[in-house]
């Protein structure tokens, strides 16, 4: 469960980052609504 709630908390960190700080890590904003869309038990670790 506390996995979950940090994915929680890095996409919603994501979601508020600016386009320019997007930009400097190589993401467009529809990378980051795409990550924000996914359930919170969707961990990318465990594909």
């Amino acid at each position: 469960m506390q996995r979950w709630l940090e994915l929680h908390r890095q996409r919603r960190l994501l979601s508020q980052m600016s386009d320019g700080a997007l930009k400097d890590l190589g993401l467009s904003r529809a990378d980051i609504q795409q990550e924000v869309e996914r359930p919170f038990w969707d961990d990318p670790l465990k594909r």
